[in-house]
């Protein structure tokens, strides 16, 4: 069993070891910052008329990331190294030719290896069985050797692995994916190659007769075998071992699938001889239209790419690769046993969630072109049939309560991680154990607050709904007329006089403790905001999420308990901006509940108003915020403040609102609560009664229940990226289409979109580029 804890403070964050692409805190510019293209001296760049970036920690040069290197902006040859643990670039690596030999040649000492090494210097190590060549010499040479030598004496290519050794090379395999494989997210991007699938799955096996006796074979297919072409390590440039069967790198039978093929390839394994990294280098070459998945699976790209465009319809990621293997059972007239489909949809489904975490993306290309990373208004979505089944996973929770903070970066690296590895090493262990106050909401970076909180492991599930006023409650306590760490002191007739204020019933014979007892159970139940509805014992709670007005999706989180107030909460502080208004069926409870837990930051949005448009005390008023009204502004190329203060808006104040005009029975202060109060929100009330009618929500809101906990949270992920950037891309879309000759498509500080006015000015230096902002 492998289970997910939380990390110390200073594990993950920055240099997470075996995480170097995942934590970039995703940079708005300088994406291919990594990318670098090695091999051509800066003398011949300049021939070729490139220019010459030269780096300040490395002696190689970097392209420029223009079309006419496309290949370049996909296609990693080297990464910076800081990206990488220490120890892969601390470590010795010896370079020289080897042993000298007196004769010029000689043969492997491995009885049953008929290697032979023509030179005047034999290896080390035998590059055809792996046995150590460094045995035979003197017991002083033997210990001068110890530090360099590529493998310990007591380490064979035909033995197991020590079990530090093997997280050595899984730390190390998992580094080099990352660093090889970086996939394009567009199609577009890989054209080529999906040119080259499609000429490979059409060529036939072509024969012709020359003669009687000649025929001659024409095929440009697939290959039957696949290897790495390196010969040094990617990471450590250390030499590669490529073994035969039953050796540590040895060749592997693998299903080989497309569109028209379905067949048992061979594909070969090498190993680094570098005993600090010992990374396995399979075939991982995309270009050529494949992607390995453990050595076990060669899947053609376009299968991949579509499996995403059927769960961007919303379909389950499993019917979708229950689909594909089908269609290619059909295509090639194949029938696999079950047991044979039953390994291919596991890898076939391990592989496409690594593809999607190997796809490079930036997550800020998912804010509203409109709202930008401060929207004025957010409304609240909940999907309860989105869950994760509980039979094959176990959440636990801390046994003491800490902070509430979590780290979003070091749980979806984490997730990442752990299926990236599930494709590189497919016989691992995956995660069944899940500490459940480590799991992170999601937001496209930008629209992150500082710290991100999941107050879930403080949910009480065995507090009901007493009776009571818990506006009433929360007035006291700000006002000071009840403090409930002196709430021992209070006589009973003042009791009485504070539960008559709150609505609390109460009888006449009861007693103190008993008066107590009433009103701190209406305390926990407002601050714990739990709902009577909690889900089956065998499923998780489902999702939460918010929306702009345009179906964006502003931030997401998933539940473990039955959803709370509290949640909306979390999702709120966890956000950069709290928008000026946040739309939601349960108003009074979410707002009651921050102004519980964040007493400081409620009383600068809101007072004493407990997110209602006017005092809740007073009968209910018309309130006009014009500040909602949209309208048309200009681009801000200012940095945004960090306050309370909307960047928007200019104003401080904040409300929680419903759409339901009837007051609660429970509480009469719910009518203070209502969107009809403000005339300005009008509009937004019609939006929000068309979401439901609407494609993004029916997208969203497809049943679905995941066995896998890691699939279930990227699938999330996934699907909130997928089915926010094509609202997005609509609106460049119509932008662009406005645009006149001079114009571009900018984002300014706020990430809204806008165009921009290119003016070219001639002067002695040269042309200076000026960009001037037009109103949107």
């Amino acid at each position: 069993m492998r289970a997910i804890l939380p990390a110390p403070s200073n594990v993950g964050r920055g240099n997470s070891m075996g995480l170097p692409r995942a934590r970039q805190a995703f940079p708005l510019s300088d994406k291919t910052s990594s990318v670098r293209t090695c091999g051509l001296k800066p003398s011949t760049l300049k021939q070729l008329g490139q220019p010459i970036q030269q780096s300040s920690n490395t002696s190689e040069v970097k392209l420029p990331n223009g079309p006419a290197s496309r290949t370049s902006q996909v296609k990693v040859v080297e990464v910076k190294p800081d990206i990488f643990p220490p120890y892969k670039y601390s470590c010795t690596v010896t370079l020289d030719l080897g042993l000298a030999t007196s004769r010029g040649r000689g043969k492997c000492k491995n009885p049953s290896c008929n290697y032979v090494y023509t030179n005047r210097h034999k290896p080390r190590i035998c590059p055809s069985c792996g046995f150590n060549l460094a045995k035979d010499r003197t017991e002083k040479t033997t210990k001068a050797l110890e530090v360099s030598s590529p493998l310990p004496d007591v380490l064979s290519a035909t033995e197991p692995l020590s079990l530090a050794q093997r997280e050595i090379q899984r730390q190390s395999t998992l580094q080099l994916l990352r660093k090889v494989l970086q996939i394009p997210e567009n199609e577009s991007e890989l054209a080529e190659v999906f040119a080259l699938i499609h000429e490979l799955n059409s060529s036939r096996l072509i024969l012709s007769n020359v003669s009687e006796e000649t025929v001659t074979i024409e095929q440009t297919s697939w290959s039957n075998y696949y290897e790495s072409p390196s010969t040094q390590c990617l990471l450590c440039s250390s030499p590669l071992f490529k073994g035969g069967q039953n050796s540590l790198a040895g060749p592997q039978e693998c299903w080989l699938l497309t569109a028209s093929r379905l067949q048992v390839v061979t594909a070969q394994v090498k190993m680094c001889l570098n005993p600090h990294c010992l990374a396995l280098h399979s075939f991982m070459d995309i270009y050529t239209g494949l992607f390995n998945v453990g050595n076990k699976l060669l899947v053609s790209l376009d299968l991949l790419f579509a499996i995403r465009n059927q769960i961007k319809l919303g379909e389950d990621p499993r019917v979708s690769i229950s689909t594909v293997l089908k269609s290619v059972q059909e295509h090639t007239e194949k029938t696999l046993t079950s047991e044979e489909l039953s390994q291919l949809q596991e890898l076939l489904c391990n592989g496409y969630w690594a593809f999607e975490c190997l796809t490079v993306r930036d997550y800020n290309d998912m804010i509203c072109g409109i709202c930008g990373v401060a929207p004025k208004v957010e409304m609240a979505q909940r999907n309860e049939e989105n869950v994760l089944a509980l039979k094959s996973v176990e959440f636990t929770w801390p046994e003491f309560l800490g902070p509430s903070e979590v780290n979003v970066e070091d749980f979806w690296a984490t997730m990442e991680t752990e299926v990236i590895e599930q494709v590189a090493f497919p016989a691992s262990i995956p995660i069944t154990k899940f500490d459940a106050s480590v799991i992170a909401p999601f937001f496209p970076p930008l629209m992150r607050g500082a710290v991100v909180v999941n107050t879930e492991k403080d949910k009480n599930l065995d507090v009901q709904p007493v009776p009571g006023h818990g506006s009433a409650l929360v007035r006291l306590l700000h006002e000071g007329a009840c403090k409930l760490e002196d709430i021992g002191s209070y006589g009973e007739e003042e009791l009485r006089h504070l539960l008559t204020q709150c609505g609390i019933p109460f009888g006449t014979e009861d007693s103190k403790e008993q008066l107590c007892f009433s009103l701190l159970a209406l305390y926990e139940s407002v601050q714990n905001g739990t709902r009577a509805r909690q889900p089956p014992p065998h499923l998780t709670g489902g999702k939460i999420y918010k929306v702009c007005p345009h179906q964006v999706i502003c931030g997401s989180k998933y539940l473990v308990r039955g959803e709370s107030a509290r949640d909306h909460v979390d999702l709120l502080v966890s956000s950069r901006h709290w928008p000026p208004v946040y739309v939601v069926d349960m108003a009074t409870p979410v707002a009651l509940c921050a102004d519980l837990c964040y007493p400081e930051l409620t009383n600068q949005m809101w007072g004493r108003n407990q997110g209602c448009f006017s005092s809740p005390t007073e009968p209910p008023v018309s309130v006009s915020c014009p500040e909602l009204l949209d309208q048309h502004y200009t681009v801000d190329m200012m940095e945004a403040e960090h306050s309370v203060q909307h960047p928007v808006t200019k104003t401080a104040t904040r409300h929680i609102v419903h759409v339901d005009t009837q007051p609660s029975p429970g509480d009469p202060s719910t009518g203070h609560h209502s969107s009809a109060l403000c005339p300005e929100l009008a509009p937004y009330t019609t939006i929000l009664a068309s979401i439901t009618d609407s494609k993004p929500n029916s997208v969203r809101q497809r049943p679905i229940a995941f066995d896998n906990a890691t699939h279930y949270y990227l699938y999330n992920r996934l699907m909130d990226f997928l089915t926010s950037r094509e609202i997005v891309n609509r609106q460049i879309h119509d932008i662009v289409q406005s645009c006149q000759p001079g114009e571009v498509v900018i984002r300014d500080t706020l990430y809204r979109l806008g165009v921009a006015q290119i003016k070219t000015e001639a002067e002695e230096e040269g042309e200076e580029e000026e960009v001037a902002a037009v109103t949107v």
